[in-house]
């Protein structure tokens, strides 16, 4: 993974995809911004990102 990488989000509540773009990394996850906003994920596995908004959850698999 790399800064500006456009990166598909799963919504899990609601079955749904988005695509956003990563804009920070850190050693615990990554920030993306989806539509104006900013959702922070963190390493959970390998390769799964676990991030919520709102009441939602969202993963990013790599």
């Amino acid at each position: 993974m790399y800064l500006d990488q456009k990166v598909t989000i799963f919504c899990t509540d609601r079955d749904t995809k988005s695509e956003g773009k990563i804009i920070r990394m850190n050693n615990l996850g990554i920030d993306v911004e989806i539509s104006g906003a900013i959702i922070k994920f963190k390493k959970t596995k390998q390769n799964l990102y676990v991030g919520s908004m709102a009441g939602l959850e969202f993963t990013i698999k790599t």
